[in-house]
């Protein structure tokens, strides 16, 4: 790393994830990795990646769920299958804001009528040339994994932009929380 680029990184974070609580297929965009949601709601997860070897990554911990290497921008899936649809820690990983976006219109148009979107993320500064956002996740069933994210700074990921993304591609705000170095966002297909 050369003397011109900065380097961020969080304070350690402590994360409890909860099951989704909407019954029916769920589709995890960018599932690969540390693969939150195949760990806790299983076979009834399709979880798709853009790199296998995220994929394989996420498979280690012999979880039950589909896997799929697919672009988040551009779903194989049909109109309104999908009760519901999570980003966990996956939208940090797509630097640029049109491919967020279309990410976010493919899971609208995936999703049923009234189905959920949920999103974990972190905040990205507008500052800094990359960001490790380290944590550690306390699953429903009290397994603890610690890990960091890298993730290429500058992209001023906020709860603020996040929110009128989700509200421009078309889904009504039903709760949302900010965490400081993260936030939370549920939101619902009308």
């Amino acid at each position: 790393m050369s003397e011109s680029q900065t380097h961020i990184e969080t304070p350690p974070q402590k994360i409890k994830l909860e099951r989704v609580t909407t019954e029916g297929l769920i589709l995890d965009i960018g599932g690969g990795g540390e693969g939150l949601v195949s760990r806790i709601e299983g076979e009834r997860v399709c979880a798709l990646d853009i790199r296998m070897s995220e994929i394989k990554e996420a498979q280690i911990h012999g979880n039950s769920s589909n896997w799929f290497v697919a672009d988040g921008g551009h779903l194989c899936f049909k109109d309104s299958v999908f009760d519901t649809v999570t980003l966990w820690f996956s939208l940090g990983f797509m630097s640029d804001w049109n491919t967020k976006r279309t990410v976010l219109e493919e899971a609208y148009r995936v999703l049923k009528r009234n189905g959920k979107l949920s999103i974990l993320a972190s905040r990205i500064p507008e500052i800094g040339d990359s960001l490790i956002f380290w944590v550690t996740f306390t699953f429903p069933d009290g397994t603890l994994s610690k890990t960091g994210y890298g993730l290429r700074g500058g992209q001023n990921q906020t709860l603020p932009r996040i929110l009128e993304i989700v509200s421009e591609v078309g889904f009504d705000l039903h709760q949302c929380e900010d965490h400081g170095e993260w936030f939370k966002v549920e939101s619902q297909k009308s």
